[in-house]
């Protein structure tokens, strides 16, 4: 959101996220028993499920405990500070930045639209209006933040694939299993195991 003629703060850099997404996928390989994705195929589905699943609920509670820690800190910086570049900084597209910044101003996401465009002092005040707390050290709170956040939300994704497919086989026979038996099993709520069995019958064209 940089507009010309302001002066903003220096660039933070960022941390290597290509290097973070592939230690999350190797982390997500070892904890599933596996060497390559393709060997998912040769685990069982009831026993693929609940491992999955495991690792989206501790990669959930890792997003609920630093997700808030991070937004604030990004919001001060380019509230209070202008600093250039946090989109990259925190391993985020600029939409996804911005959102970010929307959810810390008015509480959703949705209202990205209506984030301030404003000189220096005029950021200061709306963000002063609408109660952004400033963050003492916020530099190196996002640095600490951003990279778990990012980790754990790779983790998640790719396990939720490696959910969706164990969900599809159970589904199908030889098991037959109905989503109620899966969600009891994986220990999840059942509304969950409808979704990703319509994802992976999505990617399936089914």
């Amino acid at each position: 959101m940089p507009k010309a003629g302001k002066t903003y703060g220096p660039r933070i850099p960022a941390p290597n996220y290509a290097q973070i997404k592939k230690d999350s996928k190797d982390e997500v390989l070892k904890k599933l028993g596996l060497e390559r994705p393709e060997d998912a195929v040769h685990v069982r589905p009831e026993d693929l499920i609940v491992k999955a699943a495991g690792i989206v609920a501790q990669a959930d509670a890792e997003i609920a405990l630093h997700l808030d820690e991070r937004d604030q800190a990004l919001a001060h910086l380019w509230f209070y500070e202008q600093r250039l570049g946090l989109a990259a900084t925190v391993g985020l597209g600029n939409m996804g930045y911005r959102q970010a910044l929307a959810t810390v101003m008015f509480g959703n996401k949705k209202h990205v639209h209506e984030l301030p465009t404003g000189n220096g002092e005029e950021l200061i005040q709306a963000a002063e209006a609408a109660g952004i707390e400033r963050v003492e050290g916020a530099e190196e709170k996002l640095l600490e933040a951003a990279p778990i956040v990012f980790a754990a939300r790779a983790r998640r994704d790719l396990a939720v694939r490696f959910m969706q497919e164990a969900v599809f086989a159970l589904s199908e026979q030889p098991y037959g299993w109905k989503p109620e038996k899966i969600a009891e099993h994986a220990d999840v709520e059942r509304n969950l195991i409808y979704k990703q069995r319509a994802a992976a019958r999505r990617r399936r064209g089914l």
